[in-house]
Order: structure tokens, then C-alpha cells, then sequence
């Protein structure tokens, strides 16, 4: 028999003490069902105003399959609906840091920031994101992910600087979209 029934059938106890008993096991039941966590709260750092940002109206932006001086500047703290191109039609700046699939979608953007700081280029899609500056490639200082999280899968953050010229470069989305956020790191 199991333990929580067999108590509850324990002569001992009076019917009183039997229903306090069943109450407290429900209230478990209940506590630890209600524990489930939302996996967009698992991040390792606060994400809270990258959420928040989601629920205004996105900037439909296209990603360029080649760098040109024309680009369109990418706007920060403003979700971004980017439209993406077959990886076989990119000219990528760089090879990316995980070699994408041959069936999956990328692209450019251009980027310039306010001041020195860290900033955080977050997506709704698991793939590589890469930011290069005139030196090269930027390293990221810091990187997590949640791919159970249906706003934002993942978010690198990466060290800029002011009056500087970076391109954001996409690689590997399984989709040809992409929402994309650009937040300072805090």
C-alpha cells in the first residue's frame, strides 16, 4: 500500500487528524505543482527589461546578404523584426564561430553605439551571432541561453565602443526571421 493512503488508514489517527493529513498533502501536491518555472525566468542575469522591450511595436529591418556603406544604422533598446537570407547567398564578413547548416538563414547589420559599454544582442532563435569591429572579431564577454523560452532563446553580451563602426553578423537560424533585441548590458 502506498505510505500517504497507508497513514491515512492508520487506526490511530481520529478522522480529525486524517483530514488535516489529506489537507497538508494536497497543499504539497499543489505547491510543488505550482513550482514548475517559467524557463524564460532560468536566465543567469537579470532579463527582465529585454522582456519588457518585447511588447513594443517591432522595427521590421531587413539583414543584408553582403556588406555595403548604404546600411541602415540598427536602432538599441527596440525589438527588431529581421528578415534573414539563405546562408548560400550571404557574403560573410567572417567564418562564423559554429559552421552553419547549408539549409539555414543569415545576414548583416549595421551597428553603432552611444558610449563605451557592454551591450546585449538578444534572439527569439538559437544561432550564431557574431559583432566585428575594425580590429576584427569581438569577443563576448558573456553568453546564456534558454531555448525553452519562447521570447528570447539567447543573449551574448559584447564589449563597444563609441563612434565605431560594427556589423552584427547572423549565421545558422533554422528560419528565415528573426526577432532581435540590442540593450545595454546592466
Amino acid at each position: 500500500m502506498w505510505a500517504p493512503a497507508a497513514l491515512l488508514s492508520f487506526p490511530a489517527l481520529t478522522l480529525m487528524q486524517r483530514l488535516w493529513l489529506a489537507a497538508l498533502l494536497l497543499l504539497c501536491c499543489a505547491a510543488a505543482a505550482a513550482q514548475k518555472q517559467d524557463p524564460c525566468d532560468k536566465y543567469e542575469w537579470d532579463m527582465s527589461r529585454e522582456f519588457s522591450l518585447l511588447v513594443g511595436t517591432p522595427i521590421k529591418r531587413d539583414a543584408l546578404a553582403q556588406q555595403t556603406s548604404e546600411a541602415a544604422w540598427t536602432p538599441t533598446d527596440r525589438p527588431l523584426e529581421v528578415a534573414l537570407h539563405p546562408m548560400a547567398d550571404l557574403k560573410l564578413l567572417v567564418a562564423p564561430g559554429r559552421e552553419p547548416a547549408p539549409d539555414s538563414f543569415g545576414g548583416l547589420l549595421k551597428l553603432q553605439v552611444p558610449r563605451t559599454a557592454g551591450y546585449r544582442i538578444s534572439s527569439n532563435r538559437r544561432f550564431w551571432i557574431d559583432v566585428i569591429g575594425p580590429g576584427g572579431v569581438v569577443k563576448s564577454i558573456k553568453f546564456t541561453m534558454q531555448a525553452e523560452c519562447d521570447k528570447l532563446a539567447k543573449s551574448v553580451a559584447f564589449r563597444l565602443e563609441p563612434d565605431t563602426d560594427y556589423w552584427i553578423q547572423l549565421s545558422g537560424s533554422p528560419t528565415p526571421d528573426a526577432m532581435l533585441l540590442i540593450t545595454l548590458d546592466r
